[in-house]
């Protein structure tokens, strides 16, 4: 059986992209360097790619792709959040294809904002896109964020309570966005401890808040930063750009996993997407959380015929 903490593959390639408006964006290979190009996306945004997710593939026969989008894991930058939008990112990917000399067209692998930006890529440029393989869907229109940021409520009137006692009762996401940002240590504690980790909590049957640790604070706070300056922006995409745009890759056969209690993320997303991609395929599994150990090993069977 699959199993996705046994021993993680080495890169056989790793290096930085030449500095553009102030970034430089760390890249690693790992497989077959002659291999079927699989470009991925991590998640976040504000995350770091993991090499968890090459195990996915049959390393003997594919060329697996990751890098660190602006600001996140080894990426170099002289200001974080200085030129780093969703067009950048997207164009950082063309240019990584571009550098390591990749004309065929690739698979793209992502999940939650990974499957983002997987699917914006494929839109933008369908020519180099063969295959979309994606999990924990998010289609970052209003509709989706409105569920985190509103509707859940429903399901936690406590923890949102206990979030508006903290800033007296001021506008969650704006104060709490305010002190994420602040100068002073304590406003960042207090931000990363509340609505900073509220996303985790969701779908937990006992959630708490727990301050970070000290010695994780600086680590935290960085993807949170950006995170919560993407979120701000609205994912810097229009209202409803992924479906509207949908007719650009309808022909590109597409593979969508997505757990059923995702509470982060709710199924409706993964749905409305296969409905909008006649080629594409939904697996709903009967599990919990917006990611799980479960989703990688349906993908990596399902995989073995898909491609």
């Amino acid at each position: 059986m699959f199993n996705l903490f046994s021993f993680m593959p080495k890169p056989f390639n790793e290096g930085w992209l030449p500095e553009r408006d102030g970034h430089e964006i760390y890249y690693c290979q790992y497989g077959n360097p002659q291999g079927i190009p699989v470009l991925s996306f991590h998640g976040g945004p504000g995350g770091s790619s993991k090499p968890k997710y090459a195990k996915l593939f049959n390393l003997k026969k594919y060329r697996f792709i990751q890098f660190d989008q602006r600001g996140g894991g080894k990426s170099k930058y002289r200001d974080l959040l200085n030129n780093n939008t969703t067009a950048y990112l997207l164009d950082d990917a063309k240019q990584l294809l571009e550098h390591l000399d990749i004309k065929s067209p690739v698979i793209v692998n992502g999940a939650s904002w990974g499957s983002t930006m997987a699917l914006l890529f494929a839109e933008a440029y369908p020519e180099k896109v063969s295959k979309i393989v994606i999990s924990s869907v998010f289609l970052a229109r209003p509709y989706d964020t409105d569920w985190v940021d509103v509707e859940s409520e429903r399901f936690y009137p406590d923890i949102w309570a206990e979030m508006r006692k903290k800033i007296n009762g001021s506008d969650v996401r704006k104060e709490y966005t305010r002190l994420l940002f602040s100068e002073r240590l304590r406003d960042n504690i207090k931000a990363l401890t509340y609505l900073g980790a509220y996303e985790y909590m969701l779908g937990q049957l006992d959630p708490h808040f727990e301050e970070p640790e000290a010695e994780t604070l600086e680590q935290n706070l960085k993807p949170a930063r950006i995170a919560f300056h993407y979120a701000k922006h609205k994912y810097f995409i229009s209202g409803n750009q992924i479906l509207r745009n949908a007719l650009k890759i309808r022909r590109i056969p597409t593979l969508i996993v997505h757990n059923r209690m995702d509470f982060c993320c709710p199924p409706k997303q993964a749905w409305d997407l296969h409905r909008a991609l006649p080629k594409s395929e939904l697996l709903i599994l009967p599990e919990y959380g917006h990611s799980s150990p479960e989703i990688l090993q349906v993908m990596k069977k399902r995989l073995k015929t898909f491609l």
